[in-house]
């Protein structure tokens, strides 16, 4: 099947449009065409979506499909903004899109009204931290920057706030129907296997992401994910950053005594141990970070002291708190492997001592789990498996080489907080990082995150109230 984009037109605010997804992309996209007096629809595939009564009081002259999607019902329409979570690959769409009708998303839209500089940052993990890190830094160098997309307020929301720089996340998904987005700098963080029940294979989900390339002055690229289109890029500035020692006018880590300079070229602009932010992942993204702001030459000092002070984002590798000398972070973020390998990494001892017992398990959309499997037999002292594809997960490890006896499976994050509890020592690291999506238990990853913080917490109290007892 061929998916790559068709599209070329520019959007008509005059035609009919049909929006095709009810959640907040889809509201944001009602609110800007009826703000622009563009006419529309709503339409989502299931009878009765979450929001149903909000629309139908906010927007009480537009007309609204529920239920199965079906080509008759959508053949009154020539544009269509389709929200991310809907896809575009099914037969449906790619009927509309050989019709020549324009299917684009709310990220599309944006870039062909926008009218300011535009930094975009794509990648399967880290990107979000590097979203809010670039926010952080512009704005405390003086230049008014909004951060959004795939993370917090919806692209076209953005531009209420008439910024002088906007800084959009991207997922794969939003990538698919964006064509024209110019960008001042963009960035592939990292691609590893994610979403695989909507893509083809890994070379597929890759190519989606690398198309936020095609239009930017400054390619920011990972030397250490090896990137092929890096040499595809005739026209555009690459600026790359990485884990080795850096050559002059790259970003790199060079190792210290007890830390890593975060170097450009042969100048060290930070060591990792005057940062908050740990583990060699987010070394990158600060990297990554700085590489993306270069084009808009900022004070190099207050970069430099706005990356000492970032902590970071909830449910990022979050530290929760310390029980009875044991370590409990939250990375509930971590909704794939590659996000879970690197939250490992950042706690393994230069030793080869296991100190960090490992909580995952969720919904593995279809992810290889081997590589995590080799990962945990290495460096984890016991692994506590719960949700949908936690027996998948354990068979990995047990193929893998890894003990029956440091494997356990609980039905819960309360069991789980207990059973790692149980399993940790003084010094220890209880790490929850799923490697899976959240919603056979949870809303989202947000909501699985909190849970398991509160039930760390309790276990806190819990073993207070039992030292107070004990002491009278």
């Amino acid at each position: 099947m061929n998916t790559k984009p068709r599209q070329n037109k520019r959007f008509d605010f005059t035609v009919p449009t049909l929006i095709v997804g009810m959640g907040g992309t889809g509201f944001s996209c009602a609110r800007y065409l009826k703000k622009n007096n563009c006419p529309f629809a709503l339409a989502d595939s299931r009878q009765e979506p979450p929001q149903l009564e909000k629309v139908k009081k906010e927007f009480t002259e537009v007309s609204i499909i529920t239920g199965d999607f079906d080509i008759n019902r959508f053949n009154d329409y020539r544009q269509f903004i389709v929200s991310p979570g809907v896809s575009i690959r099914n037969e449906l769409f790619q009927t509309l899109g050989e019709q020549d009708r324009l299917i684009i998303g709310d990220i599309e839209l944006f870039a062909q009204v926008v009218d300011k500089p535009v930094i975009a940052i794509t990648g399967s993990n880290g990107k979000s931290t590097v979203t809010t890190l670039v926010e952080k830094i512009a704005n405390d160098c003086g230049v008014k920057a909004i951060a959004g997309g795939n993370l917090g307020i919806p692209a076209l929301d953005l531009l209420e706030s008439q910024s002088e720089l906007y800084i959009l996340e991207l997922s794969s998904f939003q990538l698919e129907t964006t064509f024209s987005l110019k960008t001042l700098s963009a960035t592939v963080l990292n691609v590893s296997e994610d979403h695989m029940d909507r893509y083809n294979s890994l070379d597929d989900y890759r190519e989606v992401k690398e198309r936020i390339f095609r239009n930017t002055e400054y390619a920011i690229i990972n030397r250490d994910e090896h990137m092929a289109v890096a040499k595809q890029l005739s026209n555009t500035q690459v600026i790359s950053f990485g884990s080795d020692e850096p050559n002059q006018d790259e970003y790199g880590l060079v190792k210290m005594n007890h830390a890593s300079g975060l170097n450009k070229g042969n100048q060290t602009l930070v060591q990792s141990d005057e940062l908050k932010l740990k583990g060699t992942f987010n070394l990158l993204n600060i990297l990554a970070a700085l590489a993306l702001l270069q084009p808009l030459k900022l004070n190099e000092q207050q970069q430099i002291k706005t990356i000492k002070n970032y902590t970071g984002l909830a449910h990022r590798c979050e530290w929760v708190d310390a029980i009875a000398g044991v370590q409990y972070y939250n990375d509930s973020k971590g909704t794939n492997t590659g996000a879970t390998i690197a939250a490992i990494n950042a706690f393994d001892s230069d030793n080869n001592e296991r100190h960090t017992i490992l909580i995952a398990g969720g919904v593995g959309k279809d992810a290889d789990f081997n590589e995590l499997a080799e990962v945990i037999e290495k460096k984890i002292k016991a692994t506590v498996l719960m949700g949908e594809d936690s027996e998948i997960i354990k068979n990995c490890i047990l193929k893998a080489g890894g003990k029956n006896n440091a494997l356990f499976t609980v039905d819960s994050i309360q069991d789980a907080v207990l059973m790692a509890n149980k399993l940790a020592s003084s010094g220890d690291v209880v790490l929850f990082s799923p490697a899976c999506a959240s919603f056979d238990m949870y809303q989202n990853y947000m909501e699985r995150g909190e849970d398991f913080k509160e039930k760390v917490m309790a276990l806190k109290l819990q073993n207070k109230t039992a030292s107070l007892k004990n002491v009278s």
